[in-house]
């Protein structure tokens, strides 16, 4: 495990605090105050702003996990036991979560200050503690509300006591992030936008709706048939862990089965209603009868006949925080503890409860620890000490860094204009796909019988790698939303996209929706008399989270671009197509999702394909030099480089390989890819088709189906033309495909899947007819790397272009 950014370093650092010294040299490191920031001291690494009041005993730091100040990010907490070695490990955690999201080059940060959060003065506390560090955060830190604070006052403070034009304590790094698209006033209005009729904000939810996917992810690691049968139990009910709570109804994950508090827990093994629960307490808060409870706990949304039923234990009197928790996970029984309540709650002896208690019933394969606290490892055990006491129990469990990073994801999407105001939903869902795509990249480097240590490894050499690389997908793509074809035949293009791809239709014509969920809108235009090349063919659109912060980021990038307006009336920007690889142009995110209401299916789709047509698999594109597109794409577009490979399509002298081929997994898609290919020499097929075509194209699109051989025989029998007789096959994936000529709809498409085996099963349809949910754990095979991927597929893929090219 990288030791650069582990939260657990030696303590060794507070003794020479105490004397006055560091371990470190301080020659440079006690700056003069320019600008208002106070001076600071370098300890093990990190930044640390030491502050004492001069009005109470309260104390505090501020901790930047980098040993020069920098642009940083993460909460300021109060409480009567903090520490500076409780906020120099927060602070590290939050160096590590920073690199989950989509900003890994902002340095993790966090304040803290020791004092009693009921004691009267504390909001005065608060306040000095800002107006003396005022010069950090307008300098250097982001931060928001934590343990005993809240992001309105302390934005109120910071407007009190910042640089002149703070708006809000975030505005260093939206100055650092060079935010544009957005005002500083749009970041707590977006960030408290309601998502639904449950009454989260986007910044609540957020934290316990990435911790869901989360698991989600884990399950699909470990074995994808637990999804929806797991039983969970939840220490603490504040918003982490309700907000959870409503994540895994909805995700559709499993059932609640105990949640404890710090007065008791509640325990019914055929589920908790948790929605009824946190409905209540928002009632009795409201009417001011909570009595004697924290608003915030479990018990202020139980009623008294559930505080008195057999299904409540009220804590022991007396008790240790340690000693309440290993009640609770004696008396229940579940699959996945939920920490989130506490920092420090696992001990060797809280995992021997889990293993010898809690998940005495459960599979080794299926015990799981979820964090939605921070540092949950007790603070008197090291990292390596605890992750053996995981494998040992057969516990699996991501660093609560990953599990817990959704607000993180958010605060840095809001800050560097990735995130917009009215666009509720797709910030929640592009801040779960900056943790969802994390832990995809680290476990993909594993076996799926991997331990605990292992995933902490290869989060933790993801994290350094990310940090190293910086911010990439700069254009803030959030997925291929269309594809627009140019051809001289739409009657015959429209026939082949609704009867063949089983497309559905609006009601003019005018737009066609793609069998997945995700898949990209297709239209048909008539390309004018006299057209070239180059104006034929498909021509993708990629929406972007902001429109006007893509347009600076092109701006500096250089990269050349025209403007034009939609029939809707919004703004497309279209990129040069032999700088993008391909005809690309980038539109706005929408604030809702196109309806699929008033789509009708042809009455001429293939019985072959109208309930087995599962989703866009890959499209393929040729272009002249891929290494610069590749790189394009990675960086600019946020592409995943899947794996590159050469093919001989036989016309290099001696057998030698003349196409080369990159695959590009699309981003948070783990089911499309992009083929950027390029031939080696002038005379290889894929040189000619670039030709042919005027310059750089998107060849082809490919859509998966459940049984190629079914419908290759129905195409050939309802007259549309292929460029083979019969399906390729690769013998060692069993993936068969075929392709239909260009003449057919004016590009070249293509089915892939696996024929019917010998046995004569298949993969099972989507009966349903209806739109098709592309999820990771439904699929196999392809392009995307789901299957084993073989050169006999591109092989078989080259020589049917090779056909395309005879004439040129």
């Amino acid at each position: 495990m990288p030791s650069a950014i582990s939260p657990k370093q030696s303590t060794s650092c507070l003794a020479t605090i105490a004397c006055g010294k560091s371990k470190d040299s301080l020659a440079g490191h006690i700056n003069a105050q320019d600008q208002g920031v106070p001076p600071h001291r370098v300890i093990d690494g990190c930044c640390v702003w030491h502050w004492t009041d001069k009005q109470s005993p309260a104390e505090g730091w501020i901790v930047i996990d980098s040993p020069v100040p920098t642009a940083s990010g993460g909460g300021l907490f109060l409480h009567e036991n903090a520490t500076l070695e409780e906020v120099r490990d927060v602070a590290r955690s939050m160096n590590a979560k920073l690199a989950v999201s989509s900003q890994p080059q902002i340095a993790g940060a966090k304040g803290g200050v020791r004092f009693p959060p009921r004691d009267p003065r504390a909001a005065s506390v608060l306040e000095r503690f800002i107006r003396d560090n005022a010069g950090v955060l307008s300098q250097y830190w982001g931060t928001g509300g934590d343990i005993n604070t809240d992001h309105a006052i302390i934005d109120k403070h910071a407007r009190a006591y910042c640089a002149p034009g703070t708006s809000t304590a975030l505005d260093a790094l939206r100055h650092a992030l060079g935010c544009v698209g957005s005002t500083p006033s749009d970041i707590p209005i977006l960030l408290h936008e309601r998502l639904d009729d449950a009454g989260w904000s986007l910044e609540e939810f957020c934290v316990g709706y990435v911790m869901a996917i989360t698991l989600k992810e884990l399950l699909i690691h470990s074995d994808a048939k637990l999804i929806g049968q797991v039983r969970l139990v939840i220490q603490g009910f504040g918003c982490v862990g309700a907000t959870f709570a409503h994540a895994v109804k909805q995700l559709g994950l499993g059932r609640v089965v105990a949640i404890s508090s710090q007065y008791g827990f509640l325990i019914d093994d055929k589920g908790i209603n948790c929605a009824a629960i946190d409905e209540a307490r928002r009632l009795a808060i409201k009417n001011n009868s909570v009595q004697d409870f924290d608003p915030r706990s479990l018990e202020a949304g139980l009623g008294p006949r559930d505080l008195q039923s057999d299904r409540y234990t009220a804590r022991k009197a007396g008790t240790t925080d340690e000693q309440h928790l290993h009640a609770f996970l004696t008396a229940a029984r579940a699959d996945v503890f939920v920490p989130c309540a506490q920092r420090y709650v696992l001990t060797p002896d809280i995992v021997h409860t889990l293993a010898n208690e809690t998940f005495a019933q459960t599979a080794s394969n299926a015990r799981f620890i979820l964090a939605g606290a921070n540092n949950v490892f007790s603070s008197h055990w090291s990292n390596e000490d605890m992750l053996s006491e995981l494998d040992s129990a057969s516990i699996r469990m991501l660093p609560e860094w990953v599990s817990n990073s959704g607000t993180a994801n958010v605060f840095m999407r809001a800050c560097s204009g990735l995130a917009l105001k009215g666009h509720g939903k797709s910030n929640l869902e592009a801040s779960a796909n900056d943790t969802k795509s994390f832990i995809k990249a680290a476990l993909s480097k594993i076996g799926y019988q991997a331990g605990t240590k292992a995933m902490w490894a290869a989060c933790y050499e993801l994290a350094a790698s990310r940090r190293a690389t910086g911010a990439v997908n700069l254009l803030g793509v959030q997925r291929l939303s269309h594809l627009t074809l140019h051809t001289r035949n739409v009657k015959r293009a429209v026939e082949t996209f609704t009867q063949v791809y089983n497309a559905k239709s609006n009601q003019d014509g005018s737009l066609f929706l793609l069998p997945a969920l995700d898949d990209p809108t297709v239209s048909v235009v008539e390309a004018p008399a006299g057209a070239s090349p180059a104006d034929l063919g498909l021509f993708a659109r990629f929406s972007v989270y902001n429109l006007a912060r893509a347009r600076e980021v092109l701006k500096a990038e250089k990269v050349t671009f025209t403007e034009r307006t939609l029939p809707d009336g919004t703004s497309e920007i279209v990129l040069d197509r032999e700088e993008a690889g391909y005809p690309m142009s980038l539109c706005q995110t929408p604030t809702e999702e196109l309806s699929r209401d008033g789509f009708t299916a042809s009455t001429g789709v293939l019985s072959s394909v109208a309930n087995a047509a599962r989703h866009v698999d890959h499209f393929a594109s040729i272009m002249p030099d891929t290494s610069k597109i590749k790189i394009f794409h990675e960086r600019m577009l946020g592409f995943t480089h899947l794996r590159t490979f050469t093919v001989n399509a036989g016309s290099a002298p001696d057998g030698q390989d003349d196409g080369l081929m990159h695959v590009m997994g699309l981003p948070c898609d783990d089911q499309r890819v992009n083929i950027l290919t390029e031939g080696l020499n002038s005379q290889s097929v894929f040189s000619k088709l670039l030709a042919r075509n005027c310059g750089s194209y998107v060849h082809h699109v490919a859509l998966k189906v459940d049984d190629v051989d079914a419908v290759f025989s129905e195409v050939r029998k309802r007259g549309w033309g292929t460029t083979a007789e019969e399906p390729s096959l690769d013998l060692a994936t069993g993936l068969r495909q075929f392709f239909l000529k260009e003449e057919e709809a004016g590009c070249i498409l293509e089915l892939i899947g696996h024929g019917k085996v010998p046995n004569g099963s298949g993969d099972e349809s989507n009966s349903s007819g209806g739109a098709y949910d592309a999820a990771p754990e439904a699929t196999d095979g392809g392009y995307s790397g789901q299957g084993e991927f073989r050169t006999g597929n591109i092989v078989a893929l080259a020589q049917s272009l090779d056909t395309d090219a005879n004439g040129i």
